[in-house]
């Protein structure tokens, strides 16, 4: 019977308690790090399935988007915070319903530049038209969604296995509307891997979010409520704070109000499915 070494197994025991405490200790510190002058551009890919009720007839519909998104670093301010140029270069819409089977390029919003101002945690301070553009029909509700979206940091340094949350209101006041979104999220630091070429953290999230509202449409005041879920996974870079890569998915069921001539309740249920990517330099 081969005798193993006692010494070998100290060694290997000094070893492993060596390395394990050395490993939990690395820690992030989560910021956006933006370049001043340098471009970013994003790719995205979002599917839609959508069902209302309308006067007891049900209306399904799927539709898809595929953008291409540049954003411009233009200042930064001496508190880490940047002034960002954004500016749809590409857009493509796909629906497929009983009533249509359509695709259209929302050709007024290309070029349209936008400014926002971001803080090195990712909440959004100020939002200006830079381009200004007359929307009508879909690209109505397309210029109401926020191009790039930025996750919120904790301001803690986190640790692999360590989590946040973070809860954002945002209100979107355009086009007669004024909608107020809720999203609590729960983020969790997986790892790390490698991807596109660079290290980056794993991190997944899930949530909640609520929506209420009002505003007017065709002539129409209109109320709006509802609830959601959300889950994602997404790789970051830690040294830019920007992701890489995305995946996500979004429940949401709603109830829309409407007064005034037409007076009707529509319910409606929306699943989103997105890709969003950060394009190679």
């Amino acid at each position: 019977m081969q005798r193993r070494s006692p010494g070998l197994f100290i060694l290997l025991c000094v070893a492993l308690c060596a390395a394990l405490p050395a490993r939990a200790q690395e820690e992030f510190t989560l910021r956006y790090r933006l370049e001043k002058g340098k471009s970013y551009r994003f790719i995205d890919s979002i599917n839609v399935k959508s069902s209302q009720e309308m006067m007891g007839q049900e209306i399904k519909a799927t539709s898809s988007v595929r953008a291409a998104t540049g954003v411009l670093a233009t200042e930064l301010g001496a508190d880490g915070s940047a002034v960002l140029t954004v500016t749809p270069e590409a857009m493509s819409i796909s629906i497929h319903s009983a009533q249509m089977d359509t695709t259209i390029t929302p050709k007024e919003m290309i070029g349209k530049r936008s400014r926002v101002t971001v803080s090195p945690l990712g909440t959004t301070s100020r939002r200006e038209v830079i381009d200004t553009v007359k929307f009508t029909g879909l690209t109505r509700q397309l210029a109401q969604r926020e191009l790039v979206r930025f996750h919120v940091f904790p301001e803690a340094p986190v640790k692999v296995g360590g989590a946040w949350k973070s809860v954002r209101p945002d209100t979107n006041a355009s086009m007669g509307s004024n909608i107020v979104t809720i999203a609590t999220i729960e983020y969790s630091v997986l790892g790390k891997e490698k991807k596109n070429g660079k290290e980056a953290l794993k991190i997944s999230y899930k949530g909640k979010l609520t929506v209420a509202g009002k505003g007017s449409m065709m002539g129409s005041d209109f109320f709006i409520e509802g609830s959601g879920s959300t889950s994602g996974t997404m790789y970051l870079d830690p040294a830019s704070g920007l992701v890489l890569s995305e995946d996500s998915t979004l429940d949401m069921e709603s109830t829309i109000a409407l007064t005034g001539q037409q007076k009707m309740t529509i319910p409606s249920s929306q699943s989103v499915t997105t890709h969003h990517v950060l394009a190679a330099d």
